[in-house]
């Protein structure tokens, strides 16, 4: 369930999207989430800060779904690029963000620190998202030229959300358009790799903070997706009747599903852990699994 922050970040992106950052009014903002204006003070200073708001939501937003993409363990490695797009362009869509951008026409804006600073983190963010997912696929032979591909990428991504605004519109579904893209950068990555491509960007320039990488939802969804494998690994070669097997087998099932739901009951996860926990040798996937969850 949404609590009223969100709410009146999602409104807010709604009419910014719509009638622009200028033009949208706090009273606006106010009326369409149900609040006097009084009331969306206790939330946010100003116009502004829910304008940050809504970039970091944004980042959020995506840092979920590559999360439980990653933990889906029945996803095949030459699926995840089409996916990563897909993602990245399903979460535009719906939040209207890329309009919302395009709308803004205050410059001004763009010398306020906070602003600057949730689309830096945002920004880097992403960049470290898709580094980690294409070497998850390539290899660290990737590494030298990941920024290329992903300036490439953004490059194919921000066309295509941007020209249907102009009046053109594609000849294919989003879904095909993530398929086609994630094909064209397996066969750049492939050729790049076997011509000796010479990056043009350093990506060791990038300071990287040990911070972000553990809290990538790359690395966390690769350790989410390791643990359940290990768990059905460990499940299979239980001492136990076929009775009790076939409770933890259903049980794990019912985990794996919760995990990879945008909306996770914790309370239902304590659960599950709790009742496959009463086995010694699941504990330690169990309690692995929690802490990255933050259960």
């Amino acid at each position: 369930m949404k609590n009223k922050e969100d709410e009146i970040i999602e409104v807010a992106l709604q009419l910014f999207s719509v009638k622009g950052y200028t033009a949208t009014s706090v009273d606006e903002i106010a009326k369409e989430s149900g609040i006097a204006k009084a009331s969306f003070y206790k939330f946010f200073q100003s116009k502004e800060d829910v304008l940050v708001a809504t970039v970091m939501m944004h980042g959020r937003k995506i840092d979920e779904a590559i999360r439980i993409m990653y933990s889906d363990t029945q996803l095949a490695s030459e699926q995840k690029i089409a996916e990563f797009v897909r993602i990245y362009l399903q979460n535009s869509l719906d939040t209207k963000f890329h309009t919302m951008m395009m709308s803004m026409h205050d410059k001004s804006l763009f010398h306020s620190e906070k602003l600057i600073e949730a689309f830096l983190i945002v920004e880097f963010k992403l960049s470290k998202w898709t580094t980690d997912c294409l070497v998850d696929i390539y290899g660290e032979q990737v590494e030298p030229f990941a920024y290329d591909v992903i300036f490439m990428i953004r490059g194919m991504m921000m066309q295509y959300l941007i020209l249907p605004m102009m009046g053109l519109k594609p000849n294919t579904t989003d879904e095909e358009f993530a398929a086609l893209l994630g094909n064209t950068i397996d066969i750049w990555i492939k050729g790049m790799i076997k011509y000796n491509y010479v990056p043009i960007w350093d990506w060791k320039q990038l300071k990287v903070d040990p911070e972000h990488i553990k809290e990538s939802p790359v690395f966390k969804g690769i350790i989410i997706h390791d643990a359940l494998l290990d768990l059905k690994r460990l499940l299979h070669h239980l001492q136990v009747s076929d009775e009790q097997k076939e409770d933890y087998r259903q049980v794990l099932h019912e985990l794996e599903q919760e995990i990879l739901s945008t909306h996770q009951r914790k309370g239902m996860l304590k659960a599950m852990f709790s009742f496959l926990s009463q086995e010694s040798s699941l504990v330690e996937k169990c309690n692995l699994l929690q802490s990255v969850l933050d259960i």
